[in-house]
């Protein structure tokens, strides 16, 4: 295992004075090294080190999932308890359990989605807050049991429950059940901004020169808030590997996968997604969030543990993980996909009818130009694949039928249908009642205007329907649907 290809692959990858990251390689729950680049705090100039803690985003769900396990184990609650059972004053129509908030198959509307529309600030969010935005909603997007879409949603109510039956904060729970037995000691929920963290990166975005602030504000937790550091994750590494300190049957249950109603296996375990990484079983979640981003991966035939944390926007974790993890295996990188030739689609413009998604595509002399996700290039096996940020992303046509796929586990397949382009008529002024926000929405001279806050052009789209940023709308029967960002068809009457 040649640690120094990670050591160099590491440090090529930022310099002092600019936001960068922090690496490790795990082995028998210890770190067999840490490696970083680039700066922890740019006004400063203090560099990043194995200890630098990091907000990890998304990739703090297994431990807020193991912390309801741990409630499960102790005989505090079900895992298919209806959430409203914890949680009473939920208006959800319908039964969702803790086990399908934990494995995104319960329905739960996107609050990320919620928020903006309900005009609340999200860097004044608590859980208190957000609770009660929550608490308003009635309609699930699927059948519960039916169907996965990645949720934030039903994290936070799984610290509300933490909260609930423990008569405990997440963070506090997470502290004296978690990190506290297994010595993760700089490991914590930030579950109050306000308050300084000890050798914490800021956060930047440095998509742009100079990179700009971008810290996590918010204080609601339990889909992200972990704060820590590389040096600091070994423990849990350990844990994944056996169940050491925890328990087996805690690892285990942490990584059984979920299932739906008809049967059908999903990736997704309880915080966890199952893959491969050069056809050796893999497990782990990646983060971000403002201006972090992060990776856990663990491949437990190999007892071998690798995670990235960054303070920055532009390298990728996802790809680092991989690509250190074929270096330590003594794996070829991912080979170069190789150039193809391939007929322009037959349509131009298409629609997902599950989610109301719209998609526009126009051959260019490079490729195919996809509406909001940039150029796309036909190669050998048939698909025309993505670049940049969209590089993990492909299309593949079939007559009237598009299918957007991604390497990414967490990512599943969407099936376009051709669909008739756009009108040349401004949507219709109007004004709508959303009685599950209590907000109102009005289009006035082809604007969209929702809650207090939410102001947006709303331009012709695809199979009779119109965009609004990153909302779909549509007129039915005098009602508004509102889809997008892991809402289908909220309804304004």
């Amino acid at each position: 295992m040649d640690l120094e290809l990670v050591q160099r692959e590491v440090s090529s990858l930022a310099s002092p004075g600019t936001p960068g990251l922090a690496a490790a390689v795990y082995q028998g729950g210890a770190p067999l090294l840490t490696a970083s680049a680039g700066t922890a705090c740019l006004e400063f100039g203090v560099p990043i080190d194995g200890d630098t803690r990091f907000d990890i985003a998304s990739a703090s769900k297994q431990f807020t999932a193991a912390c309801v396990l741990l409630l499960a184990r102790d005989g505090k609650l079900n895992l298919d308890d209806d959430v409203r059972t914890h949680v009473p004053e939920l208006s959800l129509a319908v039964p969702v359990t803790l086990r399908q908030c934990l494995q995104h198959t319960g329905g739960l509307p996107e609050w990320y989605a919620v928020q903006p529309l309900t005009g609340h600030p999200l860097a004044e969010m608590t859980e208190e807050r957000l609770l009660e935005v929550i608490a308003r909603l009635r309609t699930t997007t699927f059948a519960p049991g039916t169907d996965f879409s990645y949720s934030n949603t039903g994290y936070v109510l799984a610290a509300v429950v933490v909260r609930r039956v423990s008569g405990q904060s997440l963070a506090d729970f997470a502290r004296e059940r978690l990190f506290a037995p297994l010595g993760m000691d700089d490991s914590v929920y930030r579950d109050d901004a306000s308050v300084p963290v000890e050798r914490m990166a800021y956060g930047y975005d440095n998509h742009g020169h100079p990179p700009l602030r971008a810290d996590t504000q918010e204080g609601a937790v339990g889909d992200g808030g972990v704060v820590t550091s590389v040096r600091d994750l070994a423990p849990w590494f350990g844990f994944l590997a056996d169940g050491r300190v925890l328990g087996a049957d805690l690892r285990d249950a942490l990584l059984e996968r979920a299932e739906l109603a008809d049967g059908t296996a999903l990736p997704y375990a309880f915080g966890i997604y199952h893959h491969d990484v050069a056809g050796r079983p893999a497990f782990g979640h990646a983060g971000g969030m403002h201006g972090y981003l992060s990776n856990l991966l663990y491949l437990p035939d190999e007892d071998l543990g690798v995670a990235v944390l960054s303070n920055q926007r532009v390298i990728d974790p996802l790809a680092l993980t991989d690509r250190l993890a074929r270096l330590l295996l003594g794996e070829q990188p991912e080979p170069v996909r190789e150039p193809g030739q391939l007929p322009a689609p037959d349509h131009a413009h298409w629609h997902d009818p599950v989610s109301d998604a719209t998609l526009t595509v126009q051959p260019t002399d490079a490729g195919l130009d996809v509406s909001g996700m940039g150029t796309f290039l036909p190669q050998a096996d048939g698909r025309w694949h993505g670049q940049g940020e969209q590089v993990l992303q492909w299309l593949e046509f079939s007559g009237d039928t598009l299918v957007l796929g991604s390497a990414l586990a967490a990512r599943r397949a969407v099936t376009f249908h051709a669909a008739q382009p756009p009108s040349d008529q401004a949507m219709p002024d109007g004004e709508w009642q959303c009685e599950e926000l209590g907000v109102t929405a009005s289009v006035r001279d082809g604007v969209l205007r929702v809650g207090r806050t939410l102001e947006l052009p709303a331009t012709p789209a695809p199979a009779g329907l119109w965009q609004a940023g990153p909302f779909t709308l549509r007129l039915e029967y005098g009602a508004l649907l509102l889809s997008g960002g892991g809402l289908r068809r909220l309804r304004f009457g």
